[in-house]
């Protein structure tokens, strides 16, 4: 058995989903098997023909899945990507392969050359090597011409009259041969068009040239197939009718979302895994079988829905309660139910045994699961002892994993791996063993994955251009670079906002000044709301509060405790503060303030004195860019040209000396002595712009920048 802890495995997965971690696993134990890893197979099996041993081959592996349809791609992929051949008829993407889409839109093309994206399409395949640039020439030189055309008109029209000789007579040929390959397609019939396209361009021989070269002719070889096939069950024998059908025939199914499964090579299906769901597997039998994807949880879409039918025409119905408008299940919905799920679970442990039981020599099981829930499962089912497992305790597990576990629970290697303290408890035997991949197991399944790409990516490759052509290339790459880079000078400018607040700039990611809407739904009418509000005072009202005391403070007059007192009566008498709120004001923290030297500074006659000093003033849309786009876009900045932005805010005190001017900032944060000067540093921003602000309107230098923590009762100057 090999388990992927899913906990451990999503630190290590980057970019690879479980599933494709799964399958590498199941890559690399098949190629150690039939020994493409070391050279020799790992073991021999009885061959009833040749009567004797030998060694295993992939077309002894299967590969069995509950529902492979969603599953089976990322195995197939996965499995060729690590050099093994691969029989799967559940497979999808035929139409997507390169050479498929090519042929395709060839027959598009002679059934209705108007087909712009087709023709364009044939026009760059290797049919006819028309180059990106050959088409973009084609289309520039139309628009010269009056009247709108639609491709095939424009690669007509520079038959007549373009500028580039090679360019047109590649462009004759290509028109010539397609109206041969029409009027063929009228006179006969759909499987030998087919073929003559084939042999007349060298088809088959140039895919298989290419990387997994036999896979593509395989493909190429099944479209000739399913043509013949076609023009037998055509109605009518007519060339041009059978081709139009068939034309119709694949779209549809492309509309529909069916596609045709790729074909295999002939050699890769004789010795190939197969991979094939548990129910087709009824009644044969494999020398090795992998049980994939045991982890994948039982549908249950049929217990969900509002009404359930049962075999004799009972009907289960949900009840919708008006008090709670909460769905409830009816009696008769809850037997239904039951009988359903007790239906499904059999059905599912039938599937598990038909699956268990294909292997004649070997049987690997996977899954994919948490360490937590496995190690909880192998607990509960040790504790049922020798005896089975009850059946309430199997009716709540949700996949084919958790059945497996709880009938290996008494093994010893099992309670090892994880750590469950019963492992001196349990015995063990010689005819299981377990594979456990943690975070550092799973990282080298990743790294198996990229090792394979980068090894198909190598063999892709093509051969080195000479360096003048090379260095041709770099020009021109180059030169599309910066044309397709370019920006438009004032692409920022309908991101960034007209107006902000400086808050709003300063602090977009600062945890203290973030606006909580936490408790907008409490808010309840002035009238109800005094009184109510003691013990759970909001710490942003109590320094709003602050601020305004310090605002209404009379400056000519000596600043005592008793005078901000009459201050808080007076505003909680106007309606301006509560009187919760007006309790939670400090006035000695306030009276400490106008007692230090800044207070002193405010005190001065001498020295203007603003108090809530509002201003509004303009910034450069690009200095604002560079903080507001981190936060708010990707990390390309846009430019935003020689926009403006207005910048509004209020300076709590601002004083007027001989020397210049002095900013000052009130803060009733609630933090230790010790963590003032790491708080001060949050605001450096703020208190910047402040000071830039009143410089700039006052005219005037600015000559220092203050903080003053209220609680903390300290001044703190930004340098």
């Amino acid at each position: 058995m090999h388990l992927i802890d899913e906990e451990e495995s999503t630190k290590a997965s980057g970019h690879y989903s479980s599933r494709q971690c799964q399958a590498a696993m199941v890559a690399r134990r098949i190629r150690q098997m039939a020994g493409a890893e070391t050279g020799k197979a790992e073991f021999e099996i009885f061959d009833k023909q040749a009567g004797g041993y030998r060694a295993v081959e992939y077309r002894d592996i299967v590969v069995l899945m509950r529902s492979p349809a969603k599953r089976v791609d990322d195995y197939v992929e996965v499995l060729r990507l690590a050099g093994v051949p691969v029989s799967c008829e559940s497979a999808t993407g035929y139409f997507e392969t390169t050479e498929i889409s090519d042929c395709l839109s060839l027959l598009k093309v002679l059934d209705n050359a108007q087909r712009d994206i087709e023709l364009a399409a044939v026009l760059r395949s290797p049919f006819f090597k028309v180059s990106d640039t050959e088409l973009a020439k084609i289309k520039i030189h139309s628009r010269s011409e009056e009247g709108r055309k639609n491709f095939y008109a424009c690669v007509v029209g520079y038959c007549k009259s373009g500028p580039e000789a090679k360019l047109v007579g590649k462009l004759k040929n290509a028109l010539g041969q397609i109206e041969r390959w029409r009027v063929l397609a009228r006179r006969g019939d759909l499987g030998d068009l087919v073929w003559q396209i084939y042999r007349e361009t060298g088809y088959l021989s140039f895919v298989s040239a290419l990387p997994n070269g036999r896979a593509r002719r395989a493909n190429l070889l099944k479209l000739h197939e399913r043509a013949i096939q076609f023009e037998g069950f055509a109605s009518s024998r007519a060339g041009n009718l059978s081709l139009r059908r068939f034309v119709e025939f694949v779209e549809k199914l492309q509309e529909s979302g069916r596609d045709w499964r790729d074909a295999s090579p002939e050699a890769e299906a004789e010795n190939a895994v197969r991979i094939i769901s548990v129910h087709k597997s009824k009644g044969l039998e494999f020398p090795v079988v992998f049980l994939a994807e045991l982890s994948g949880e039982f549908s249950r879409q049929d217990f969900k829905e509002d009404c359930l039918v049962e075999a004799d025409g009972l009907l289960g119905l949900r009840i919708i309660d008006k008090e709670s408008n909460r769905k409830l299940d009816s009696m008769a919905y809850q037997l239904i139910e039951s009988e359903k799920r007790e239906a499904e679970l059999a059905e599912e442990m039938r599937i598990l045994y038909v699956g268990m039981t294909r292997a004649r020599e070997r049987l690997i099981l996977s899954g994919c699961e948490k360490s937590g829930k496995l190690r909880e499962i192998i607990r509960d089912g040790f504790s049922f002892g020798d005896g089975p497992v009850a059946n309430w305790q199997l009716r709540g597990c949700r996949s084919h994993l958790d059945w497996v576990l709880y009938g290996l629970s008494r093994r010893r290697s099992l309670h090892k791996a994880f750590e469950t303290g019963l492992a001196a408890k349990c015995g063990d035997g010689d005819l299981f063993s377990l594979n456990v991949y943690g975070e550092s197991e799973f990282g080298q399944l990743c790294k198996y994955v990229d090792k394979l790409k980068e090894g198909k990516s190598r063999r892709a490759k093509p051969k080195r251009k000479k360096a003048g052509a090379k260095r041709a290339e770099s020009k021109v790459l180059r030169e599309v670079k910066e044309s397709l880079g370019w920006q438009y000078g004032f692409g920022g400018a309908p991101v960034l906002p007209a107006k902000l607040s400086v808050t709003e700039l300063t602090h977009q990611e600062d945890e203290f000044v973030r606006l909580d809407y936490s408790k907008a739904l409490e808010r309840r009418p002035r009238a109800v709301l005094a009184g109510d509000l003691a013990g759970r005072i909001d710490g942003r009202l109590v320094g709003t509060a602050t601020h305004l005391v310090i605002s209404q403070i009379n400056l000519g007059e000596a600043v005592t405790e008793e005078a901000i007192k009459r201050v808080k009566e007076r505003l909680v008498a106007e309606g301006g503060i509560s009187v919760t709120v007006a309790e939670r004001v400090d006035a000695g923290s306030i009276k400490a303030f106008f007692d230090s030297e800044l207070g002193r500074m405010v005190l001065d006659g001498k020295n203007t004195v603003w108090p809530e000093w509002p201003f509004t003033c303009s910034v450069s849309a690009s200095e604002v860019r560079d903080s507001w786009f981190v936060t708010r876009s990707s990390s390309v900045k846009l430019e935003c040209g020689d926009e403006t932005v207005v910048v509004q805010g209020i300076i709590d005190m601002l004083i007027q000396t001989a020397g210049g001017l002095v900013v000052i900032d009130f803060k009733t944060d609630d933090v230790s002595g010790k963590e003032v000067a790491g708080r001060a540093e949050l605001y450096r921003g703020q208190l910047e712009v402040y000071g830039r602000a009143a410089g700039a309107i006052l005219k005037s230098k600015v000559v220092s920048r203050w903080l003053y923590f209220l609680r903390q009762r300290r001044e703190f100057e930004i340098k």
